[in-house]
């Protein structure tokens, strides 16, 4: 088996794991704008043949989304995209933070939050069946 291929763009890695999974790691002390999720977007279709994803999402040291990539990163945009994602929180700050987004912004498929690659990972792949 090969390793997972990886991308850097200028505010996160994208790599891209098996079975439909790509991880999105938000590097320490970067602030994603709107452009931001528009290339990290248009590079994983791009790799995927304009294919739906399951996206796994971290965050490293203060590494944050700005509100209007929040919104966006929830839009019809993003669920073009994205059949369910996975937010890791690394810390109590980053739970609320990732609880806000969720209550607030209201994304339109399936999003969880978990405390591991592990957990996240499992529960995407239970997800499959809603790529078509």
């Amino acid at each position: 088996m090969s390793a997972p291929k990886t991308i850097a763009l200028h505010t996160c890695l994208l790599t891209f794991l098996e079975n439909d999974v790509v991880h999105s790691h938000f590097k320490d002390g970067m602030t994603g704008t709107v452009e931001d999720l528009i290339e990290m977007f248009t590079t994983i279709s791009a790799e995927r043949n304009d294919r739906k994803a399951l996206l796994m999402v971290s965050f490293g040291e203060q590494a944050t989304l700005t509100n209007e990539a929040r919104a966006y990163a929830s839009g019809e945009e993003s669920n073009a995209h994205f059949a369910a994602d996975a937010i890791i929180v690394r810390d109590f700050g980053h739970q609320m933070s990732a609880n806000a987004f969720v209550r607030h912004n209201k994304p339109r498929r399936p999003i969880q939050l978990f405390p591991d690659v592990d957990s996240a990972r499992a529960w995407l792949l239970e997800q499959r069946h809603l790529i078509t």
